[in-house]
């Protein structure tokens, strides 16, 4: 065994390299002092605080155009104005939630553990939005309510600092986000300028690779945005923030590294949903613009010059209401499963499971940020609800309760586990629209145990006992999926998952090749679905789709391969699904099973479509 001796020499000139490293960090801790740590460390939670409150503002708002509204048609079906506006306004919502985990992951990278706010708000009840006073000394104050109600306060939150920026505020309070994010990034620019260039080991403040997290569609519909194991994922986490949502003002003003679109409503292609995703068409303009964009389109439509208030209920030609209204009266909205399943589905009920539910995922998020752990889907043996399921239970109980007149209350309490959430949502989910019965977990158990595959929906099982309920009798009649519930690209938990309705991404950027576009059910693995499951009776393949297909090149994108594409443009995607799979099951049923218990039709017609 050999040793090594140090020499003279070698110890000289370790002592020289410590000696100057020390006189770095003096210097460093000097341009950038603990006072500097500490505020940075409270601007970073403060940005946390005004993400989160967003989403169920947004999301509210998102929920409240009525059927008649998304419906909408002036060209016999080629395109839905207020359906898009709804996406529109969802896209903001969703990208939202991609600051909060941005966000997150910031502040888990300076040693921060984020704590997200236990937001307890009855219906009707006023809201402040932490941190943000657009004129002094008074906070900027809402209610949850729908679109009419608060367009101009999502305007407000939204809007670009108008007159330059206020600097750093000790008390953490901001005429605008614009200006929240702006003394952020002075922040980070000081940092980086201390500690830029000294190693990271010596660093007191970064902690690379520590608590972070990257949600299954945002890793594959953002592959440009990274979890944080550089200063330079730092910078770059912050540059995407800031271009989404205010545009090419805050970054730049700051210089250095932080950087954005030369335009200031614009946001630079790497920031943007990657082309043919299905908030892709959006993706360029800012939230700001884009809810500019929407408050014109519902004037325009309404026949009005400005959305007006809480008062107005813009209509629609025919006279329908674009919106739901917190009036109390039921709308004809209002499914018909709803008041017939024993117990009915009331009011009372959406509204008691909503508070249980978003206690029990607003936990979820706390401890998912704050280890490093989110689990998007409950997963195959798991018999309680993941993330994703517990989030997309607002998409249909938040509508719901507007079609009972009733706006929905967001009312924390402490201590709802995971049973407790599991019971709340299956009182309001008969249908088991986002939830497994008991007869289908239990089974997903024990095919997980002995590597069964599952399907993606109606009528696409490939052997008996497939299907939602277990009571398939041969391939192809099964009632519904037994795949994890989603309703976006890339949060397929396995493969055979994909809904389909929109393009496909490739791992690291880019779309897959024209010949694995568009199968449904058929994705060879985890992340790399379409869309939706279980598929929707109203899906159909993204109207919006020819030019991001159009504008394809290489070996996988032949003009009949575009060709074919362009066909099923507009057609439904659980029928291509059904084609596909008797093409391959020849032998297999013509027609799908469905008993009163397990009417798999219905479910899928209660699913609401992400594509029209």
């Amino acid at each position: 065994m050999q040793t090594t001796t140090l020499t003279a020499s070698d110890a000289q000139l370790n002592s020289q390299l410590s000696a100057q490293l020390s006189v770095q960090l003096n210097t460093a801790a000097k341009l950038f002092s603990p006072s500097d740590a500490t505020l940075l460390k409270a601007h970073l939670q403060a940005l946390v605080e005004v993400e989160f409150v967003t989403i169920p503002l947004y999301l509210t708002a998102v929920y409240s155009f009525t059927d008649a509204a998304l419906a909408y048609t002036t060209d016999g079906g080629n395109s839905f104005p207020l359906h898009d506006a709804q996406q529109e306004m969802l896209s903001v919502a969703v990208q939202e939630m991609l600051h909060l985990q941005l966000a997150c992951n910031i502040c888990n990278s300076f040693g921060v553990t984020p704590s997200i706010p236990q937001l307890n708000v009855a219906p009707g009840q006023q809201i402040t939005v932490p941190h943000l006073e657009p004129t002094p000394h008074q906070p900027l104050l809402t209610t949850m309510g729908n679109l009419p109600s608060v367009i101009d306060v999502l305007v407000a939150i939204e809007k670009p600092a108008a007159q330059g920026f206020v600097g750093i505020n000790p008390q953490v309070v901001y005429p605008s986000i614009a200006d929240l994010y702006h003394a952020t990034l002075l922040l980070l620019a000081r940092y980086l300028r201390a500690y830029g260039g000294l190693p990271v080991g010596s660093d007191p403040h970064f902690q690379p690779n520590n608590k972070q997290v990257n949600f299954g569609t945002f890793e594959t519909t953002y592959p440009d945005i990274h979890t944080i194991a550089t200063r330079a994922d730092v910078v770059a986490a912050a540059n995407a923030i800031c271009d989404q949502g205010e545009g090419g003002l805050v970054a730049a003003s700051v210089g250095g590294l932080f950087k954005s679109s030369p335009v200031s409503d614009q946001v630079l292609p790497q920031f943007q949903p990657i082309k043919g995703s299905r908030f892709a068409k959006w993706g360029a303009l800012t939230h700001y613009n884009r809810f500019l964009d929407v408050k014109a389109q519902i004037a325009r439509l309404a026949g009005n010059s400005e959305i007006a208030h809480a008062a107005n209920n813009p209509c629609l030609p025919s006279g329908q209401p674009m919106f739901y209204q917190p009036n109390g009266q039921q709308s004809p909205d209002l499914p018909a499963w709803a008041l017939t399943t024993q117990p009915p589905v009331t009011a009372t009920v959406l509204a008691t499971s909503a508070s249980t539910i978003w206690s029990y995922l607003t936990d979820v998020m706390q401890n998912g940020f704050a280890t490093g752990k989110l689990n998007g889907n409950s997963g195959q043996s798991a018999t309680t609800p993941g993330f994703n399921d517990a989030m997309l239970s607002f998409k249909y109980v938040t509508p719901m309760l507007w079609q009972y007149g009733q706006v929905m209350g967001y009312q924390y309490r402490a201590g709802v586990t995971a049973t407790a959430a599991q019971q709340a949502m299956d009182a309001v989910d008969p249908l088991c629209l986002y939830h497994w019965d008991a007869a289908t977990g239990a089974l997903r158990a024990t095919w997980a145990q002995n590597g069964v595959d599952l399907n993606a929906c109606q009528g696409l099982n490939d052997c008996a006992g497939k299907g939602w309920g277990g009571i398939a009798t041969a391939a192809g009649n099964g009632a519904c999926a037994t795949a994890d519930l989603h309703t976006c690209g890339g949060n397929n938990n396995c493969k055979s998952q994909g809904g389909c309705g929109f393009l496909s991404s490739a791992p690291g950027g880019g779309l897959l090749n024209a010949a694995d576009q568009w199968i449904p059910s058929e994705n060879s693995g985890k992340k790399n679905g379409g869309c939706e499951t279980p598929i929707s009776t109203a899906q159909v393949f993204d109207r919006t789709a020819q030019s991001s297909i159009a504008s394809q090149q290489g070996e996988g994108w032949s003009a009949a391969d575009k060709a074919a594409l362009e066909q099923l443009i507009g057609t439904s995607v659980w029928t291509h699904a059904r084609t596909l799979f008797v093409a391959k099951n020849p032998g297999s049923a013509s027609t799908q099973l469905s008993t009163p218990v397990y009417d798999g039709t219905a479910r899928r017609t209660a699913v609401a479509a992400t594509s029209k």
